[in-house]
């Protein structure tokens, strides 16, 4: 099985951490772009402190303007309370982080592991009364910034327990970008013995360049949910130094190569990153919608051609 479910999460994850404030109508311009390019699953915003994440306050009027889009929506929640106010915009799947180190945990949503493991299954509960379904993310799975490398065999434990709690959706996020194809290779192998294969995903940053590599070792090792960013955008506001999410549209392009079947149109969601660009005034650190996809064919160059 080729097929790869692609969340695009450059509404949430990517806009969270850009001071300029963002209209409204352009985050759900971009959500729109992004569900007619194909992609199955836009996370749109979240429901998070609006002090902590202040991009991010206009949530309800977001959702109130995908109304008709709702099952492709996902949104972030921190605890029970996010999960209520998402149920009452119609939200019918839900995203809780979890660091799988106390340190990163309270730096983040001010508990320690435990507390929102026991927090996750009161919202699992709630949600399954309300046909909601939670997934759930591992932060910095491959390391973190305030405790280092974080070993995998805990990292598997946490998968497990997420797994017999009711998790629909387990995933491993490289918060910060440290992860190499070895790391990923060998997470997904150790994970895959706690998660099943189907229902594993995996969160990668682009940080030190090794973000479109991580998601081909993981597509080899036979995952098949990733997460990614249009155009590149984003970081976690938390972790000291985590630019870039994975660029959604350069890493497409590496699995289509590699014989992926996504429905995604790939060159839309290029047109959509131009028209994100724009909206942000900035160039964005993705490349192939600034390169172009390669036609094959003999181009023009403006460059001067030198031998030697």
């Amino acid at each position: 099985m080729n097929e790869v479910v692609w969340t695009d999460v450059a509404p949430r994850d990517g806009l969270q951490s850009i001071d300029d404030t963002i209209s409204t109508e352009a985050k759900i311009r971009l959500v729109r772009g992004l569900l007619d390019a194909g992609v199955p699953r836009v996370e749109a915003t979240s429901f998070v402190s609006v002090d902590w994440v202040p991009q991010l306050a206009d949530a309800p009027a977001v959702l109130a303007g995908l109304e008709h889009h709702l099952e492709r929506i996902r949104v972030l929640i921190p605890n029970l309370r996010g999960l209520e106010l998402a149920l009452a915009h119609g939200v019918r799947n839900v995203l809780v982080t979890i660091g799988a180190t106390d340190s990163f945990n309270k730096r983040n949503v001010n508990r320690t592991v435990d507390e929102s493991l026991d927090e996750i299954s009161h919202i699992i509960e709630l949600a399954g009364e309300r046909e909601c379904t939670v997934d759930v993310a591992v932060s910095v799975a491959f390391g973190c910034p305030f405790e280092g490398t974080v070993a995998q065999a805990r990292v598997v434990e946490l998968c497990a327990d997420l797994v017999t709690r009711g998790a629909v959706e387990v995933g491993v996020a490289d918060t910060i970008g440290v992860a190499t194809p070895v790391d990923v290779t060998a997470m997904c192998a150790n994970v895959a013995g706690a998660v099943p294969i189907d229902r594993l995903s995996l969160h990668v940053h682009d940080t030190r360049g090794l973000g479109v590599a991580n998601v081909i070792a993981a597509f080899t090792a036979g995952v098949r949910r990733f997460d990614g960013s249009v155009g590149g955008v984003g970081g976690c506001p938390f972790a000291p130094r985590s630019t870039g999410n994975v660029c959604t549209e350069d890493a497409l392009q590496a699995l289509h190569a590699l014989g992926a079947q996504t429905g995604i149109d790939v060159g839309g969601l290029c047109k959509v990153a131009e028209t994100l660009a724009s909206d942000l005034r900035r160039d964005l650190p993705g490349k192939l919608y600034r390169a172009g996809i390669w036609s094959g064919s003999a181009q023009e160059a403006d460059v001067e051609t030198r031998v030697g």
